[in-house]
């Protein structure tokens, strides 16, 4: 809309980009910086743009490894967060981990991504496989990913799970948890109901 001229940036709207936390996004907009040479490129793509990210977003297994080895990455380390990330879901997780120190691990964005091949790789190698997976998951849309939740007997809370996959328009995955697990649920349904519509 900026690029177009469909949306102008008056002062009011420049206060409240400021304001909030895409100021570095919209640093060319607001304060004319100097930008690194790729920065409009890497915008419009709306990714974190490291190169491990990368990998993990397309599943290319064997560069991933090499580039653990060559690096000296734990299986257990973050992503660091990137300006240029514009998924909601990562936006807020990388903001709720800010407050803890700390990113989202490898394992989780390999989740996201439903980059099985990585996930898998990781999971051998030891990496920790906490609840939050399960919402990564989903996102991810891989079917093998939450069964092998299911088999590694991975802590979950089902509603949440259904509420989640219903957010991100997987109607597949809203099914599966309600047929298999919430069926039960009476008193849940109301609710269920409510946060299908």
């Amino acid at each position: 809309l900026i690029e177009e001229k469909i949306m102008i940036l008056d002062n009011y709207v420049t206060l409240k980009i400021s304001s909030e936390k895409y100021n570095q996004y919209f640093s060319p907009e607001i304060d004319k910086t100097q930008l690194p040479e790729n920065f409009y490129d890497l915008r419009k793509k709306g990714e974190n743009d490291n190169y491990l990210c990368k990998l993990i977003r397309e599943d290319l297994i064997e560069n991933f490894i090499v580039y653990m080895n060559k690096n000296c990455i734990s299986i257990n380390s973050t992503i660091k967060p990137s300006i240029y990330e514009t998924n909601s879901f990562l936006i807020k997780k990388q903001n709720e981990s800010k407050s803890k120190n700390n990113g989202f691990t490898l394992i989780e964005y390999a989740a996201f991504f439903g980059s099985i091949q990585i996930f898998n790789y990781l999971r051998m190698e030891g990496a920790e496989m906490t609840s939050s997976l399960w919402l990564y998951s989903i996102h991810g849309s891989n079917a093998d990913l939450i069964h092998l939740l299911e088999e590694n007997h991975i802590k979950v809370d089902y509603r949440k799970c259904f509420k989640e996959s219903i957010k991100c328009n997987n109607n597949d995955f809203a099914n599966y948890f309600l047929n298999n697990y919430l069926h039960n649920d009476d008193e849940k349904s109301n609710e269920i109901f409510i946060k299908s519509l």
